[in-house]
């Protein structure tokens, strides 16, 4: 089995089905060349073209397509998402942000001794 070609996100919108150009989308951080199935998508191209080039989870899960047309959607994978970009996890849950928080140079928190002298003062 040979590796699976990976894509940037930069790549994909390239191939907006224009000029000559492929056209493909994501589903899931996986790349799908759509091109030859635009006349045969039963909802019509122009519903695809909307997507062309661009991350279209959401767009085809809030449709509500059939497990049919996640058949027939895997018979046009090209490759996946590159590592770096991807935004689901091998389950295909979406993966949680993890944000670095930069620590500030003045302590947060008052030492005891200040916190009894306060009360004691106030």
């Amino acid at each position: 089995m040979g590796d699976v070609k990976q894509y940037s996100l930069a790549e994909v919108r390239s191939r907006r089905g224009t000029n000559g150009q492929p056209l493909w989308i994501v589903y899931k951080d996986a790349v799908y060349d759509l091109t030859n199935y635009l006349d045969e998508h039963p909802g019509g191209a122009d519903t695809i073209l909307e997507e062309a080039g661009q991350d279209a989870t959401s767009a085809f899960d809030d449709i509500g397509h059939s497990s049919d047309a996640r058949v027939v959607l895997q018979k046009y994978k090209i490759g996946e998402i590159i590592e770096e970009e991807k935004r689901f996890d091998a389950n295909g849950k979406k993966k949680k942000k993890v944000v670095a928080v930069k620590p500030d140079d003045k302590p947060t928190s008052r030492s005891c001794l200040g916190v009894i002298t306060c009360g004691l003062l106030g």
